[in-house]
């Protein structure tokens, strides 16, 4: 083997390094931002679990399904967020939604106004950074899909192995291993990546509620008329 031959074959194998280097880094990658993803959606479930605490301590306070709707009606919501889980609590579970809960005023309906008023400002904030959360999960599904397809793309099996063989002069047991057609096909599938999918039970949206200021005159006239000493 002459120098030229030498440096052709090392030529070969650097090159070889390269795409193996270049697959498995692209594929960590892929992996790694997947379970980024799968984080930011189990924090988001927990925050759901938080928000939907709160929507049912709202409408214990509220007392009635008539309050109940009267607040929605202002609110514009529909269906109510988390309310059949409210129905499906038992007695004692629906008292202890308040049980930690301080009530000030000195007129029982201004204590209870003022219960509705800070029930909803801890409820409020919490949906805005519910919805930002939901739009940053759906951004970061399509970016991670669209890194998805650039892969499943670029580090097509067949294409690597062809690659590798006319790199070894067409042998292809350089390779495949001389896996047959069929067989090629099979482990191509199985190294692609399937690209993401969060249906809405899995990524629900999160209502988005006004700042009080925006509706503390219609809610006060609602509590006003639903309020039952």
């Amino acid at each position: 083997m002459d120098d030229v031959d030498k440096v052709l074959d090392a030529l070969k194998v650097h090159i070889k390094k390269e795409i193996v280097d270049n697959f498995f880094a692209d594929r960590v990658y892929v992996e790694e931002d997947t379970e980024i993803l799968d984080q930011e959606v189990q924090d988001y479930a927990k925050g759901m679990a938080s928000l939907g605490q709160r929507f049912m301590a709202l409408y214990q306070a509220l007392g009635s399904k008539a309050a109940c709707a009267g607040m929605m009606a202002v609110l514009k919501l529909d269906p109510w967020p988390f309310y059949l889980e409210y129905v499906n609590l038992s007695h004692r579970e629906q008292q202890d939604l308040l049980k930690d809960t301080r009530r000030h005023g000195l007129t029982a309906f201004r204590r209870f106004r003022n219960l509705i008023f800070d029930l909803y400002e801890r409820l409020q904030p919490e949906s805005v950074a519910l919805h930002e959360a939901y739009a940053k999960i759906q951004t970061h599904l399509k970016l991670l899909n669209e890194d998805i397809n650039k892969f499943n793309l670029s580090y097509d099996f067949g294409l690597i192995a062809a690659q590798m063989e006319a790199l070894d002069g067409g042998r292809e047991e350089s390779m495949s291993g001389g896996l047959l057609a069929p067989e090629r096909e099979e482990l191509s599938t199985r190294m692609r990546f399937k690209r993401q999918r969060l249906t809405d039970e899995q990524l629900p949206p999160a209502p988005v509620l006004p700042p009080l200021a925006e509706i503390k005159g219609q809610l006060t006239a609602v509590l006003d008329r639903i309020y039952t000493p």
